[in-house]
């Protein structure tokens, strides 16, 4: 029998997992809330970006991307923990274990608070390096230190303060945290192109940049401690079990992030030493195009880890390879028409977003780029499910290999193809590891058939690419205005989504959507 207190207790914990199951809506809502944050960012930077390449010139431009590069290097003193909290948290909050989840919060604090301070030692040392390395122009040498000091500080405030981030992730706040980032995100750009336009220059980059990330953190702070009392800040809630814990995670999630770093932060350190810094904006720009489709995936994917966590936990593995096959199927039918798009005319969109100068210089390291990233893209749900499910010693050893195919064959074919022969040296690497090497093994863990797996996932997606490029050679397309591109756009959206509503689309998932549409048109 159970008793009265027994039952109270019970009930409360029931209350604290209730919010976080696994249903629809709740996941749609992340999703487009994600989404609807990356909207505003992508329209914004299309205003803001011109202005400070314009204002700040190539070369303050790309030196700017240099210390973001590098300083983004002292990420890695996350040593994969925010992973940890993300995936324990959401594992703690299905098993309805609160306790465990506060322990877990604590220590990751306690362990980031001294991280933090030998982030700050770092970042003063490393100022100074980079002065030493790098002058411009017209710019002191402890100007150029100041900027790199506050660049540095901002990442220092991300590793400290970016458990509150991670711990909302695990909770799959997702909503809340996007009010958050679009708030700022308006007011840090307001901010930034007044002062900009009134000749302000890399150092009001820097602190602006650094300002509104702190007010992001606070935020981020008030939101958790408010709506979930249970975490409180406690030092003596540190333990040495949780942060083994923590530790067997992380161990390969830190691998996973160095390789990352140097996949995708290197690029312009390489461009800087082995052709020239100028031509470090000219590679940005269109690596940029490739970054925004990465956030409309990631907007999905990074919804779905807490998710798969919490269906792990729980035993339904099934869920997790009906997520898999299903959801790399919905990601090629959702980025495939941007690609194509972006590979057929991205260089026109740059010309007309930026000047002739950069769509030509960026047209052919686009769609080297393109090549590979569309193959990456559609590999991020096997990445969550790694993730997810505690089975991401094989991805850091893919990632690390991938890194550096990546930096050798860069480092070699930049000095030959400028920037091309980096973006080539990018490509390479994706395509053997997200097209062969992840989906074969990611098969084998969830019991799919390699062969099922492809015909199911890609069959459809190739035939419409296949068809549009068909079309498109018989009909070339150029573009001379934003609204030609508008309605270029629109033509290949149509006939891909129209297709794949009926192509690819599971039977119960265009049921489920046409309800939700005859509901809403019942209710107005």
């Amino acid at each position: 029998m159970i008793s009265g207190v027994q039952k109270l207790a019970f009930a409360a914990k029931a209350s604290f997992c209730t919010p976080f199951a696994m249903n629809r809506k709740r996941l749609l809502v992340n999703i487009f809330s994600n989404w609807t944050n990356l909207a505003l960012m992508i329209v914004i930077n299309f205003y803001v970006s011109p202005i400070l390449v314009h204002r700040l010139g190539n070369e303050q431009y790309g030196l700017w991307t240099i210390i973001v590069s590098i300083t983004g290097y002292f990420t890695l003193l996350d040593f994969g923990i925010n992973n940890a909290i993300v995936r324990f948290i959401s594992k703690y909050v299905a098993q309805k274990e609160p306790d465990k989840a506060n322990e877990m919060y604590n220590t990751a604090l306690v362990f980031f608070g001294r991280i933090g301070l030998i982030v700050l030692a770092l970042m003063l040392a490393g100022g100074w390096l980079f002065t030493r390395w790098h002058t411009l122009a017209g710019v002191s040498a402890s100007y150029l230190y100041i900027v790199f000091v506050l660049a540095g500080l901002d990442v220092a405030g991300h590793l400290v303060f970016g458990v509150f981030s991670a711990t909302l992730v695990g909770l799959q706040e997702f909503f809340k945290m996007n009010i958050v980032s679009m708030t700022l995100t308006i007011l840090k750009n307001f901010t930034l192109v007044l002062l900009v336009f009134s000749g302000y220059k890399l150092l009001t980059v820097a602190a602006i940049q650094l300002t509104f990330n702190l007010c992001k953190h606070l935020w981020h702070y008030l939101i958790l401690h408010k709506n979930y009392q249970f975490f409180r800040i406690n030092s003596t809630l540190w333990t040495s079990t949780t942060f083994r814990t923590i530790v067997g995670y992380s161990v390969y999630s830190f691998i996973i992030a160095i390789a990352g770093r140097v996949i995708f932060l290197t690029d312009s350190v390489v461009i800087g030493a082995v052709v020239n810094v100028g031509a470090v904006t000219f590679y940005t720009i269109p690596a940029s195009l490739l970054d925004y489709l990465g956030r409309i995936v990631g907007a999905i994917t990074s919804a779905l880890v807490p998710v798969i966590s919490s269906q792990e936990a729980v035993g339904e593995l099934e869920k997790n390879r009906v997520l898999y096959l299903t959801v790399t199927k919905y990601l090629l039918l959702l980025i495939l028409p941007m690609i194509f798009v972006l590979f057929t005319v991205g260089h026109e969109f740059i010309a007309l977003w930026m000047g002739a100068e950069y769509g030509a210089n960026g047209k052919w390291t686009l769609r080297i780029l393109l090549v590979g990233y569309a193959f990456s893209f559609c590999q991020w749900i096997a990445y969550s499910i790694l993730l997810g499910i505690s089975k991401h010693v094989f991805l850091a050893y893919v990632m690390t290999a991938e890194a550096a195919l990546n930096l050798g064959i860069s480092i070699v074919l930049g000095a030959i193809y400028g920037i091309e022969g980096v973006a080539l040296g990018t490509t390479i690497p994706l395509l053997i590891a997200n097209l062969i090497v992840l989906p074969i093994y990611v098969c084998r863990v969830l019991s799919i058939e390699i062969g099922a797996y492809y015909a199911r996932s890609f069959c459809w997606s190739v035939i419409l690419l296949g068809a549009s490029s068909g079309l498109y050679a018989l009909f070339p397309v150029r573009i001379g205005s934003y609204l030609q591109l508008l309605a270029y756009s629109a033509g290949v959206a149509a006939f891909w989504w129209g297709s794949g509503i009926f192509l690819i689309i599971e039977r119960e998932h265009r049921a489920w959507g046409c309800a939700r549409i005859r509901e809403r048109l019942h209710f107005s």
